[in-house]
């Protein structure tokens, strides 16, 4: 039995459709607005993070002394991602899920990618600019 050959019911799918709308306005919002919670959340780590920071010593040998807070860049490199990655491209399913809404397919992955390239774009240039880069 092939994929052509089962029968669907026109009015179960009329049902799942007004159940769950597609709703372009809304994954608009829901994107941009989980992109600012998860912009919070990733500064709040990144700050709490970078506050533990200590930089690796040598004793008179010449051996380094390894510590946690010597390795904290990249480990807070790795949960801000994390955090940012997860506030664009999960938080917003979950929203429209609770919801009932659908979020547009041919909007919504490519909305929070664009935004999170102009924030790390705008982020670098103003590190460029106010020469901490």
């Amino acid at each position: 039995m092939s994929e052509m050959d089962i029968q669907i019911d026109p009015q179960s799918e009329q049902d799942a459709k007004s159940a769950a709308e597609i709703d372009r306005g809304f994954t608009y919002r829901v994107t941009v607005a989980s992109l600012i919670v998860g912009v919070f959340l990733a500064g709040v780590a990144a700050l709490i993070l970078f506050s533990l920071v200590r930089p690796l010593t040598a004793d008179e040998r010449g051996n380094v002394n390894w510590s946690i807070g010597g390795i904290l860049y990249p480990v807070a490199a790795v949960f801000v991602g994390t955090i940012l990655f997860w506030s664009v491209f999960g938080l917003p399913l979950r929203v429209a899920r609770r919801r009932g809404v659908i979020l547009d397919p041919e909007v919504y992955p490519w909305t929070g990618a664009v935004l999170l390239g102009v924030l790390f774009i705008g982020a670098f240039v103003l590190a460029v600019l106010l020469r901490i880069i």
